[in-house]
């Protein structure tokens, strides 16, 4: 005799309450999905609206706040990034990965304290020395140079294959003014940066060996090399890189084409425009720069740090009056959004040449 039991049957409202909650999954899911998709794109708007609209029904799902800080962080939306990043955090105290989202973005408006503390937490529940050497950095940063040198320097003592550190211990020697022992942690970073690429070549060991090489002014040498990292991935950073080493080597013509070719990897990057003008004006190519500054407007037309930049690129023209123009909007914007002008956005050697020229 089979079994007497019978499968219980279900009510249909049960059935229509199951199949709306499998629904809702689904769509939920396809939310998260989509906006991964539209980040890879750099659709950053598409993706933030589709994560938020996920969050409204799934506001203790820490992972998605952090896809959407990340997205924020892409579009400079870096106090809104902070709030999505602290949800995570909030949600879980003891993520040294949300810890240290939540650190990155307040070391991004130069509050290095707080990020300083993050990385702490984060080093200290994972143990991982990367979030370490985090704080050695946020130390740097807070003009703490020789605390942040004996950390790096213990880290290379229990690291000392971790090419990194030599780099950051370079930096540190610099600001301390020891050009010999900077020198020499260099000459370790460039060894180790060789190996690397004789182990294992790819694009990012060739760019790594380019970037110590352009850094001990081996200019020609690096630009061999950030070619070679080329020849493995074609990318707007390498040809930036490749564009800074032209320009060093008085090649202004063919470094303008390779920052065209690293714009024309997807001009809807909002963020990698504003690095590209950033970058330019440092090497002083202000009328490029600018252009740069307008393609990034063009994404996003109210943005106080183009104002800025565009601003002082016309200073540095002496175009005094247009330049003002500019500097006055961009401190109209920076009082519309309650922002401190002291703030990393809106304090910089930039910021400060304005206030000096109209005072």
């Amino acid at each position: 005799m089979g079994d007497s039991r019978q499968t219980p049957i279900l009510s249909r409202r049960q059935v229509f309450l199951i199949a709306a909650a499998i629904s809702t999954t689904m769509s939920d899911t396809s939310l998260v999905l989509t906006a991964k998709e539209k980040t890879t794109l750099h659709e950053y708007d598409a993706a933030e609206k589709l994560y938020r609209a996920y969050l409204e029904e799934n506001n203790t799902d820490s992972d998605v706040w952090i896809l959407l800080g990340d997205v924020l962080i892409a579009q400079q939306k870096y106090y809104e990034a902070i709030e999505a990043y602290g949800t995570a955090v909030d949600n879980d105290l003891k993520n040294p990965r949300y810890l240290a989202a939540l650190g990155s973005a307040y070391a991004e408006i130069h509050q290095y304290s707080d990020a300083k503390v993050l990385f702490e937490k984060a080093a200290t529940l994972s143990g991982d020395f990367h979030y370490q050497y985090r704080v050695a950095d946020m130390l740097g940063y807070m003009g703490r140079h020789d605390e942040a040198l004996v950390i790096y320097a213990l880290l290379a003592t229990k690291y000392p294959e971790e090419a990194g550190l030599y780099k950051r211990m370079a930096t540190v020697h610099t600001y301390l003014k020891h050009p010999a022992e900077a020198a020499e942690s260099t000459k370790k970073e460039l060894q180790l940066r060789i190996k690397a690429v004789e182990q294992s070549p790819d694009a990012f060991t060739w760019f790594t060996y380019a970037d110590a090489l352009s850094r001990s002014g081996q200019w020609r040498e690096a630009k061999e090399a950030f070619l070679k990292a080329l020849s493995y991935e074609e990318n707007a950073r390498t040809y930036l890189r490749i564009g800074d080493t032209l320009k060093k080597l008085g090649e202004t013509h063919a470094a303008l084409e390779a920052f065209a070719k690293a714009a024309a990897f997807d001009e809807r990057d909002f963020a990698f425009l504003m690095e590209l003008a950033d970058y330019l004006t440092k090497i002083e190519l202000y009328e490029e720069s600018i252009r740069y500054y307008t393609k990034a407007l063009d994404l996003r037309s109210v943005h106080a740090d183009a104002w800025v930049g565009i601003a002082y690129d016309l200073l540095k023209l002496d175009q005094k009056e247009e330049a003002k123009a500019f500097f006055e909007m961009a401190k109209a914007t920076a009082a519309i959004r309650e922002l401190p002008w002291g703030d990393k956005l809106h304090k910089s050697e930039k910021t400060n040449a304005l206030d000096s020229a109209f005072a």
